[in-house]
């Protein structure tokens, strides 16, 4: 794996992290992007494997000039992961809470970005002479079951229509495209500070009666672009049977 480099957007959050260390321990250069000025997670910059980029994904403009930079600095992309998103916090009220302007701010960060950094950074992909590439895009259970969030969800159902569209034209460029669905994901810290209200809130709601965390969304992450490599325009649920 030695000299591949991953494009991570959405690179500073507590699910990224793990990617992030889940490659970094396999020999990968890591890029990741956020629009945070400074990553949070700074043990990251001792190593020269990492880089990060403040960058609003929503942003036309600044994804141009951030791929410009990119093609500057490295001479392949060989994987893209956008883990990019975010539910509103007043979608909890319910479809009747949301203002238009609610509704056109979700559905530009948790599809629209999406395309956007496709549409932006794909050429770097194709740029590349590897034999293993790929996109990988986060989507959400929400898109598959009724957990509310209406707006957050219809947009993560974008992203299945959107992988799905793009399976055969990618492929005869030899890159692949998939989706992960994660369910509810707990951190390590999350439950040990409120064990009591995780244990009961979600425990009980995953089929094999364990949390699902960041380390088994990067696992599943790493499986699919370096793992399987015959697998492409399908979409992994990774939520611990939650769904079911």
């Amino acid at each position: 794996m030695n000299n591949n480099v991953i494009l991570l957007f959405g690179g500073d959050g507590k699910i990224a992290h793990a990617i992030v260390q889940k490659y970094l321990d396999n020999n990968s250069i890591v890029v990741a992007i956020d629009k945070n000025e400074k990553s949070r997670n700074d043990e990251f910059y001792n190593n020269s494997n990492y880089h990060y980029y403040c960058t609003d994904i929503t942003n036309i403009e600044q994804l141009l000039t951030l791929r410009d930079e990119l093609q500057k600095k490295f001479p392949h992309i060989d994987h893209i992961i956008s883990a990019a998103g975010a539910p509103r916090p007043i979608e909890e009220k319910g479809f009747s809470a949301l203002t238009f302007e609610d509704i056109d701010e979700s559905i530009k960060l948790n599809l629209s970005a999406h395309l956007y950094i496709t549409k932006v950074f794909l050429p770097l992909l194709q740029e590349s002479n590897s034999k293993n590439k790929s996109i990988t895009l986060v989507a959400s259970i929400n898109a598959l079951k009724d957990f509310g969030l209406p707006a957050y969800s219809a947009a993560k159902s974008g992203i299945y229509g959107f992988m799905n569209s793009m399976v055969s034209d990618l492929g005869k460029q030899h890159i692949r495209i998939n989706t992960i669905s994660p369910g509810t994901v707990a951190s390590h810290e999350e439950v040990a500070a409120k064990e009591a209200f995780w244990g009961y809130t979600y425990k009980d709601m995953m089929a094999l009666n364990r949390f699902t965390y960041p380390e088994d969304i990067a696992d599943a992450m790493f499986a699919l672009t370096h793992i399987t490599k015959a697998i492409t325009g399908q979409n992994v649920v990774v939520d611990s049977g939650q769904i079911i």
